[in-house]
C-alpha cells in the first residue's frame, strides 16, 4: 500500500552544514499494516513523514501510495489520501473556527467548497455521531471555538479529523507526547479503535518503547537516516524493552549508549 524506495533527504546541502536526513530509505506497508517507528532525536522519523506526506521534497527515490507514485505531487495533493496528527494538539486545527466548521474541511478536504455552503443537516448528523464515539461530549458543542478546548480535546478532534474521510495512510507524529498521561492513554485507545475499525494503514513515531511494541503489528527502528531493524511476528510478541535496546546496540553499535534514555 506503501512503498518507500531509495529515499534520500540532504538539508543544506554543499554547505558547512550539510545533514544527510535519510540515507536510501526503503519501507514498505500492506494495507491494513500498523507499524511504530522508533529511534533517537535526529534519527530521521519525523523527516520519513514530511518526506511521505510531501511537505519536503526528495534528493532521490520514489513514494508510491496504494499505486499511486506521488514523489512529485505537493502536500495538498497528498492530503487527498493521507491523514496526519502532530505532536502539538495546536497544529491539524483551525483554532478561530468551530469545531463545525473543522470538521467540514476535514469532510470536505480536496474539494472545492465554501464552509457556509458545505454544512447541511446531513453532514452535522454525521458529525454528532461520529464526534459521540470521542466520549467528550463535544457532539453537543459544534459551535464551540476550537481554541477553547483543552489539549486532549483538541488532539482528539484533530485525530478524528484526520480520519475522517478514511485515508489511505495515517501518520501519527508522536501525537500523544505533549498530552498529560491519563489523557495521552484515553487519546491513544481512541487511536486503536479508529484504526481498528477502518482498518486504516498506519505508521506512527513514539518515543515510549513499551507502546512501540505493544501497538500495531510491526515496529521498525531508525539511526542517522536509516531503518536499521525490524521487529514483526513471534519475534515482535517475545520482544521487551530490553530485546529493543540490544537491538539498537547490536545495529549501531555503541553509539547507542548514550541514547537510551533518550530512546524510552
Amino acid at each position: 500500500m506503501l512503498t518507500v524506495t531509495n529515499v534520500i533527504k540532504i538539508f543544506n546541502p554543499g554547505t558547512v552544514n550539510e545533514k544527510k536526513a535519510l540515507n536510501g530509505v526503503k519501507l514498505h506497508l500492506k494495507t491494513g499494516d500498523f507499524v511504530t517507528v522508533i529511534g533517537s532525536n535526529g534519527a530521521g522519523k519525523s523527516t520519513l513523514m514530511n518526506i511521505i506526506s510531501g511537505v519536503f521534497p526528495a534528493e532521490q527515490g520514489k513514494i508510491i501510495i496504494d499505486g499511486l507514485d506521488v514523489t512529485c505531487h505537493p502536500e495538498y495533493h497528498r492530503g487527498k489520501i493521507i491523514g496526519r496528527v502532530f505532536q502539538d494538539p495546536m497544529m491539524g486545527t483551525a483554532a478561530g473556527m468551530t469545531i463545525e466548521e473543522n470538521l467540514v474541511l476535514a469532510f470536505r478536504r480536496g474539494q472545492k467548497r465554501s464552509i457556509t455552503k458545505a454544512i447541511k443537516t446531513k453532514d452535522r448528523e454525521l458529525f454528532r455521531e461520529k464526534l459521540k464515539l470521542l466520549g467528550l461530549n463535544l457532539e453537543h458543542n459544534l459551535q464551540q471555538k476550537v481554541g477553547l478546548l483543552s489539549g486532549g480535546q483538541r488532539q482528539a478532534l484533530t485525530l478524528l479529523m484526520a480520519t475522517l474521510t478514511k485515508p489511505k495512510l495515517l501518520l501519527l507524529d508522536e501525537h500523544i507526547a505533549a498530552l498529560d498521561p491519563n489523557t495521552a492513554y484515553q487519546v491513544m485507545e481512541l487511536t486503536k479503535q479508529i484504526i481498528k475499525n477502518n482498518q486504516i494503514t498506519t505508521l506512527m513515531i513514539t518515543h515510549d518503547l513499551h507502546q512501540a511494541l505493544a501497538v500495531g503489528n510491526r515496529t521498525i527502528m531508525m539511526h542517522e537516516g536509516e531503518i536499521v531493524y525490524e521487529l514483526k511476528g513471534d519475534e515482535r510478541k517475545k520482544a521487551s524493552v530490553s530485546t529493543l535496546l540490544s537491538l539498537f546496540e547490536k545495529a549501531r553499535g555503541r553509539e547507542f549508549s548514550n541514547d537510551r534514555m533518550m530512546l524510552i
